[in-house]
């Protein structure tokens, strides 16, 4: 039997009860996030020898989502040997060691899913972007059966459409590609509201301003923003910084954002203004120190904080940058810069999670792109000691060079594991996962222009070619730094 590791003190001494009251008190708190206190109700069912499958799953799930992958990863291996019949326990594990870089592991995982169904489509989809499939093989003949089925989801259909892009894309048929991702966006159904996110940088460059008043002594580790627009290289630097013996990640945390959300409710209980930038300027040093903690529990909640210094990666921080300054005087902000085209096609040709909806049109994406350089440059030119503007093109080609400047931005000292950002521990899950286990390297540039006439929409909604070029400039500049 393994041997289960206690999430916190707290769970030593929490009493057995029934199985089916267990998994549902874990299912509801797991849909809260809160993992470690789900876990803390399923151990003592564990530790009493219970092989319940769904006792396994879900306890794998809350391991894996605290950060012990291994052991969420052995407990999934136990269940799919018990009972090989359940897929979807093989597509939990197969997705798991995909993250921590097993990808052989991985890809027998999905092998096994779609053995037990073959019409799997999140195992179809899985398994090419590991090993792609040939367009005349079988399961791209599946794909385009699946396509037609009246019987998938928005969303199971959004995937199948775009697998079959990716299958299009590698035989190098652009054309084809494109109408695939533009189905696979289009079955999502998504809305976007671009005119909420001009409101919010508008009160943003009106509104925010440094304060030289902030005590920067404050308890708990640095912190090092990496924000940027999705798909843009976020991950690179977040896996550069974290191989770094002091520094530790919290991966893509939501706790700047729903700390922003209780600070914006707390100033309209209070009667302090109820629009999205009325709570700056009226915190006491108290309340701000209540709500840096406040951000300090939500991270460690899922995560390890013991670090000196922690990354905290969300692109779509971007525009919270101004409270993190309030709450952390002493953080330092990376911005990732990367093509806007390259980034736009990225965004457009993969499928990506709730909260991406922009993703779905290029309007949108070109809208977005330019909202978020709006707010960073106001940012820039406000906090111009603690926010860095990284050149993913300078990163991919110079690395040495920029990684060493990126180090000495966030006050860190150079070593030589920084790297090998291949070698992260840990898993990684976002879309850009298998990417993240590739050594640095320039694959990525330029690829838009195999699709040049089909991004022209991207190219006015940013702004047309001059604004490209004035990004360019602008770019070259900051790989110099």
């Amino acid at each position: 039997m393994l041997n289960f590791a206690q999430p916190s003190p707290q769970a030593i001494n929490v009493p057995v009860r029934s199985v089916p009251l267990v998994l549902k008190t874990a299912e509801h708190l797991m849909q809260k996030g809160q993992y470690r206190m789900a876990l803390a109700g399923l151990l003592p069912v564990l530790q009493e020898g219970s092989l319940d499958p769904s006792v396994l799953d879900k306890a794998a799930s809350c391991y894996f989502q605290l950060g012990d992958s291994q052991t969420a990863i052995s407990l999934l291996e136990m269940l799919t040997q018990m009972r090989p019949d359940i897929v979807a326990a093989w597509g939990k594990l197969a997705a798991m060691k995909q993250t921590v870089g097993d990808k052989q592991g991985a890809i027998e995982g999905y092998r096994k899913v779609l053995k037990g169904d073959p019409n799997s489509v999140y195992g179809l989809s899985a398994l090419n972007r590991l090993e792609p499939f040939k367009s005349n093989s079988q399961k791209v003949a599946r794909l385009r059966k699946l396509s037609k089925s009246k019987k998938l989801s928005n969303i199971e259909r959004s995937v199948v459409f775009n697998t079959l892009g990716q299958c299009e894309q590698t035989a190098n048929r652009t054309n084809s590609a494109f109408k695939f991702f533009s189905k696979a966006k289009a079955a999502q159904k998504a809305e976007f509201l671009p005119d909420e996110l001009d409101a919010l940088v508008d009160g943003q460059t009106e509104c925010f301003h440094r304060s030289a008043t902030l005590k920067t002594d404050h308890e708990g580790p640095r912190v090092v923003f990496v924000v940027g627009m999705p798909r843009s290289g976020t991950t690179l630097v977040e896996n550069i910084l974290s191989r770094h013996s002091i520094v530790g990640t919290v991966g893509e945390s939501r706790a700047l954002s729903q700390t922003l959300q209780v600070v914006r409710q707390h100033v309209k209980d209070t009667q302090r203004g109820a629009e999205s930038w009325d709570w700056f300027g009226k915190l006491t040093e108290l309340e701000i120190s209540i709500f840096r903690q406040h951000y300090f529990e939500l991270i460690s909640q899922n995560a390890t904080v013991n670090h000196d210094v922690i990354v905290d990666k969300m692109p779509r921080n971007s525009f919270h940058l101004g409270l993190a300054h309030v709450l952390m005087p002493d953080a330092k902000f990376v911005f990732m810069s990367r093509h806007p085209l390259d980034v736009g096609l990225s965004n457009f040709s993969t499928s990506l999670d709730v909260g991406n909806e922009f993703s779905c049109r290029l309007e949108w994406i070109g809208r977005m792109t330019q909202v978020i350089y709006r707010s960073i440059e106001d940012y820039k030119e406000k906090l111009p000691d603690q926010l860095r503007i990284q050149s993913y093109e300078g990163l991919v080609t110079n690395p040495e060079a920029q990684i060493k400047a990126l180090l000495e931005h966030a006050e860190l000292p150079w070593q030589d594991d920084c790297l090998s950002p291949q070698d992260a521990v840990g898993a990684i899950r976002t879309a850009s996962v298998d990417q993240a286990r590739e050594k640095i390297n320039t694959r990525a540039l330029g690829k838009w222009q195999a699709y040049q006439e089909q991004l022209q929409p991207l190219v006015e909604a940013l702004g047309g070619p001059n604004w490209i070029e004035a990004w360019r400039e602008q770019d070259q500049i900051a790989a110099t730094r």
